[in-house]
This record gives structure tokens, C-alpha cells and sequence, in this order.
């Protein structure tokens, strides 16, 4: 017989469930419900044994999934400042598991509890400020800030007078682009930086071309 944990449940309290893996602070299970069990293939729960509390499902083979349980029960990870389910929003390492997780389902190796280098943080960034950054930190550049990469891209500093204006009527100040005989919204500087290094950018009517194309906003804002 598989060994048995207790998982906490939303709607029916204290649950015994049977695992396909126990550690010493983590188990794998498969995700409860109401009547049961999901039967469903290649679907998985990760819990933390002392407060059975799960954390979210996995679609990912099962010895993903395993890996993942193993590379993160282990006491790097500080699973015992995690003592009620309040404590789990403010725990060191909430963000790195669930990019793990993520990692998991995309069909990449989990990592652990440990910070990442600069490739994986580009890997894992998900945001284009995210990817800014990552990018910023492995390239050695200062890294932007949440206000720098939100912020409208410099446009008056890198086109014509005549193509960019900034006080449109309903634009609240944000700087806009002329572009195919319209005016367009400069994207964050977060976003360029992301498409400038990223293998997909976009066009400013929204369309998803390379990076190089003529029309992409790196090549219009002369970045490439």
C-alpha cells in the first residue's frame, strides 16, 4: 500500500489520500475531488505534508513531477517557516517554486531552491519587464526598476519631430508613434527591450513578426 496523507480540501475539510511519492516535507498525489481521485493522465498535485496544503495541479509525466517534489524537499527550501497558510504568501522561496512548477509543465527541469543564473532567469522571466531585466542582469547592465520599465519608451531622443507627438487628445501624456498614416503608442520601455532580445516582437497594429522585420517597433525605433 502507498502511504497516506492528509490534504486539506476547500469544500469537504480533511481528506486521506494515498501518494505516489512522500518526502520529508513533500508528497505527490493525484489531485483531489469531490467523488474521489482525478483519473485524469499525467496530472498531479504537489502538497506540503505538515499543513496539507497543495499547491495548484501539474499537467507533466509523473517522473517530472517526482523530480520536482525531490529537488525541493529539502530544508534549503525553509519549508518549516511555512506554518499556516498565510505564511505561504510570505515564504523566501513562493516565487522560484512556482516558476518551478511552470518549468515543469513546459517541460523543462525543475531547478530547486536555489537562485538562478542568468540564463535561467531569462528563461523564466515572464513579463516583458521580467525579461528586461533578466536580460539587463545578464548583460551586466543596471537592472530597470518597475517605474523604468513601465515607463513610455524615449521616442522624442530617437525619431524625427514630426513622426512623434505627446499631447494627442486623450492620450493623458503618453507619447505616440506616426506610422502607416496613423498615430500609435509608444510601448514601455520593458516591452522594447523584451522584443529587441526576444525571438518574437511586435508590429504597432499588434501583429507578431521577428524581431529584424521592417515594420517590427525595435527596427521602427531604430534599435535594430
Amino acid at each position: 500500500m502507498p502511504p497516506t496523507i492528509t490534504v486539506q480540501t476547500s469544500t469537504d475539510g480533511p481528506r486521506e489520500v494515498p501518494t505516489k511519492w512522500a518526502g520529508q516535507w513533500l508528497a505527490v498525489h493525484r489531485p483531489v475531488r469531490r467523488d474521489g481521485l482525478s483519473t485524469a493522465p499525467a496530472l498531479w498535485t504537489v502538497t506540503l505534508k505538515p499543513l496539507g496544503l497543495s499547491g495548484g495541479e501539474i499537467a507533466a509525466p509523473l517522473r517530472a513531477v517526482l523530480a520536482l517534489a525531490k529537488a525541493w524537499d529539502t530544508s534549503a527550501a525553509r519549508w518549516d517557516d511555512v506554518t499556516a497558510a498565510a505564511d505561504a504568501t510570505a515564504w523566501q522561496w513562493r516565487d522560484r517554486f512556482r516558476d518551478d512548477k511552470n518549468r515543469v509543465r513546459s517541460g523543462r527541469p525543475a531547478l530547486g531552491p536555489r537562485d538562478l543564473t542568468p540564463t535561467e532567469a531569462i528563461e523564466s522571466a515572464g513579463t516583458a519587464a521580467e525579461v528586461a531585466a533578466a536580460v539587463a542582469a545578464a548583460m551586466g547592465a543596471p537592472q530597470l526598476t518597475d517605474a523604468e520599465a513601465a515607463a513610455p519608451y524615449p521616442v522624442a531622443d530617437m525619431l524625427p519631430a514630426d513622426r512623434v507627438r505627446v499631447d494627442a487628445v486623450g492620450s493623458h501624456g503618453w507619447p505616440e508613434v506616426r506610422w502607416a498614416r496613423q498615430w500609435w503608442p509608444v510601448p514601455t520601455v520593458g516591452e522594447v527591450h523584451a522584443m529587441a532580445l526576444d525571438s518574437v516582437a511586435e508590429t504597432p497594429d499588434g501583429r507578431t513578426v521577428e524581431p529584424d522585420h521592417p515594420q517590427s517597433w525595435p527596427r521602427l525605433l531604430g534599435l535594430i
